[in-house]
């Protein structure tokens, strides 16, 4: 057998190439420490250096449904996991779960197994609509470290990629005087559209707001068995006098006409206040306002308005969790017990709506709207 002797040249040059990969990993790895503020010897080799590196912490599990509101088609939730530095975390095993209403506020739990988060620290979960069409959670746990999202499966419905400017097609009593605009309805390609109206002169203790015509009309015959659910966000930039509802509104031109059937909550953005929460219920017989509920941050809510044939009511809900070692929700909390006959609703035309009442003549109204639908 021949000996054929190495090449010695190759040699040293595939030794240099080691060499200087080697120090390129030394001088990354003391940058990690020295960033972590961990100490090391300038005589620590790799292998001494890399038992000296932190192990990453899970801090936090984030959900994001961008488009919140499904017909019947599955909606792609994305997972997020980072650690305590807030840099996105690969390899994070996530139980995913999809969380519905039950009856009188109880939840019903659906494992949609367990994923993993790739290079990005992100992974993505299609979640399947329930069996009945509502209002659900997406929670994201490991541990008690959680993540959620809410959306809803509805009839017909209308995401944030689905509106443009005209879609916030405003109303108000013009004989009342002033002028009401939208300023802005700028969508920022996460899933929401932040809106700004506003209210200029005019009469006070009136009321204004936004018709949404896509969803169709209805009248209090229509109505009936009919159910409209938005997610909505105040974004704390009122006076606790102030309230964002949802629900309908009959003969919108007509101030002395207004029928008004919705859940609101007050613009808690520094959490004070009386009641959080308000059911709305303008000319329509023997039923007024309502304050329920304790003063809430601005935040996402659920705003529900059920119109079923023996009775009718108008809620905000929310998820709630007193303690991130619960596994689930105890409950989704509506805001707002009273029911009415839907026989007393006004006559005239109604329209899905999001409605401001204006405490003063003039003022500015912000909200951030992630999507509608009508069951």
């Amino acid at each position: 057998m021949t000996f054929t002797p190495p090449d010695l040249s190759e040699v040293l040059t595939k030794e240099q190439t080691m060499n200087s990969r080697l120090t390129t990993c030394q001088n990354n790895l003391r940058s990690i420490l020295t960033k972590e503020e961990i100490g090391y010897t300038q005589g620590d080799g790799v292998i001494p250096l890399i038992r000296k590196l932190p192990v990453p912490q899970l801090a936090s599990l984030g959900v994001n449904m961008y488009n919140k509101f499904s017909t019947g088609a599955n909606l792609p939730a994305v997972i997020t996991a980072k650690d305590t530095d807030g840099n996105e975390m690969a390899n994070v095993n996530v139980n995913v779960y999809r969380i519905d209403e039950g009856s009188y506020g109880d939840v019903v739990v659906t494992s949609l197994g367990t994923v993993t988060t790739g290079n990005d620290g992100t992974a993505t979960v299609s979640v399947p609509m329930p069996n009945d069409k509502g209002y659900f959670t997406v929670q994201a746990r490991v541990g008690n470290i959680i993540g959620k999202d809410i959306g809803a499966y509805c009839t017909t419905a209308l995401n944030a990629d689905d509106t443009s400017y005209s879609t916030f097609s405003i109303f108000y009593d013009t004989s009342a005087g002033g002028d009401v605009e939208v300023m802005e309805a700028e969508n920022w390609g996460e899933g929401f559209v932040d809106v700004v109206t506003s209210s200029h002169a005019g009469y006070s203790g009136n009321y204004f707001g936004i018709k949404f015509t896509d969803l169709g009309s209805f009248d209090k015959t229509t109505v009936k068995d009919h159910r409209f659910i938005a997610i909505l966000s105040d974004r704390g930039n009122g006076t606790k006098t102030d309230f964002m509802a949802f629900g309908l509104a009959f003969n919108i031109d007509s101030w002395t006409n207004l029928g008004i059937c919705a859940g609101a909550k007050y613009w808690y953005g520094d959490g004070t206040g009386s009641a959080g929460y308000r059911q709305e219920y303008v000319n329509i017989s023997y039923m007024s306002s309502q304050d329920d509920g304790s003063p809430e941050s601005a935040g996402k809510k659920f705003y529900d308005t059920n119109i079923e044939s023996g009775y009718a009511y108008a809620t905000v809900a929310d998820e709630y969790a007193d303690d991130p070692t619960v596994q689930y929700p105890n409950s989704y909390t509506r805001h707002g017990a009273w029911s009415f006959n839907p026989d007393n609703l006004p006559s005239g035309t109604a329209y899905p709506a999001i409605i401001f009442n204006k405490s003063t003549s003039s003022c500015y109204r912000s909200l951030r709207f992630y999507g509608i639908g009508v069951i």
